[in-house]
């Protein structure tokens, strides 16, 4: 089958191919891709057939780089756009020179918004020198036409006002702490393919298990009439099968050209423990050993898991159990500690300071 050939009807040709036929493309990938025959290698090939991924290894490290870059990118824009945010609303809240309970209406929201429109005029002359003193705003408010008539004391109030406002908005740019959580955001997302191929590779688990005992189903019922063989038994098995469908269909395909070879090759191209002793049991019964005698430990072991799968499911719906609780006392936990707790400590914290700072 041709390699660039996707399992499930896909595009033959998807753009991770054609970011890899790329020169510059194929070489970045390749800085990634672990080298052949390493340990990080044949883990990470072994995770794609585990997990049934239909991704080839050079296409799930341009997945990685491509959703990392688009990570970083968009956290970079993120952080910026809030700095953006902060800014805009510094320039754009109604300015008031005393604390008002509720909002603003009529003269008063009227005079607000002149009093911002004012002060917008001296961060934009300041905006970026970080050198600037209350001073400085305060000489040019002395020479503004807005403050012509106003006294010394009003204008020093409003120059410290229009001071606050400007060390704000100069604090408002990229961190190199954001740089880092980018970084860190990046990171998690480069590895989240992976790690989302360890949870299918979970899910995938569970649903072979219920698959295997459908098939051991099928086989009991089978192996008890007369005239059945080996590949009737495998096309019943790809009737019913959805994980294994496609091995085992190849493998009714390439019956005829040899049954041990055909079964040998479905072997191979799975590692779940219990599909390979039912496909060893098929070789067994080629070799012209009665299909019963064949499968016949079948019963025991069927019983053996559905008790084994019963205790796993139990585990299952006690731990979601535990899972449900948390997230539901979790809104409590979160007002109690956010309403009463925090606020206590912070009351606490500056009753103490202001304490100290008295006594000194």
């Amino acid at each position: 089958m041709d390699q660039q050939i996707r399992i499930g009807g896909a595009r033959e040709n998807p753009w991770q191919a054609k970011v890899y036929k790329n020169p510059i493309g194929k070489k970045i990938v390749d800085a990634f891709l672990p080298k052949k025959g390493t340990k990080e290698y044949l883990k990470v090939q072994k995770l794609l057939k585990d997990s049934a991924s239909n991704l080839k290894m050079e296409w799930l490290y341009i997945n990685r780089i491509a959703i990392a870059i688009v990570t970083f990118i968009v956290s970079l824009l993120l952080f910026v756009q809030l700095h953006n945010v902060t800014v805009k609303w510094i320039y754009e809240e109604p300015t008031t020179d005393y604390d008002i309970m509720g909002g603003l209406t009529g003269s008063e929201l009227e005079e607000a918004q002149k009093l911002t429109e004012s002060d917008n005029k001296f961060l934009d002359k300041f905006r970026g020198n970080k050198e600037t003193t209350v001073d400085d705003i305060q000489k040019a408010m002395e020479i503004s036409e807005d403050y012509i008539d106003a006294d010394e004391e009003d204008i020093e109030k409003a120059a410290q006002r229009v001071y606050d406002k400007l060390q704000k908005i100069n604090k408002e740019y990229l961190g190199w702490f954001e740089v880092l959580l980018s970084v860190a955001f990046t990171i998690i997302a480069y590895m989240g393919p992976i790690w989302i191929m360890y949870f299918q590779l979970k899910m995938r688990l569970m649903e072979m298990e219920d698959e295997v005992m459908q098939f051991q189903t099928i086989i009991l019922m089978l192996m008890r009439i007369e005239r059945v063989n080996v590949e009737i038994i495998l096309e019943w098995l790809e009737r019913y099968a959805n994980i294994f469908k496609e091995p085992i269909a190849r493998c009714v395909n390439n019956y005829e050209a040899g049954a041990w070879e055909a079964l040998e090759v479905l072997k191979n191209e799975t590692n779940y423990q219990q599909f390979i002793r039912i496909v060893e049991s098929l070789q067994a019964a080629v070799e012209k050993i009665p299909i019963r005698d064949a499968f016949d430990e079948l019963d025991t072991e069927r019983d053996y898991y559905q008790a084994k799968r019963r205790e796993s499911n139990d585990r299952l719906i006690a731990r979601k159990a535990m899972i449900g609780k948390v997230i539901g006392f979790a809104p409590m936990v979160v007002m109690f500690v956010g309403y009463l707790i925090v606020p206590l400590v912070f009351i606490g914290l500056t009753s103490m300071t202001s304490s100290m700072a008295s006594l000194e």
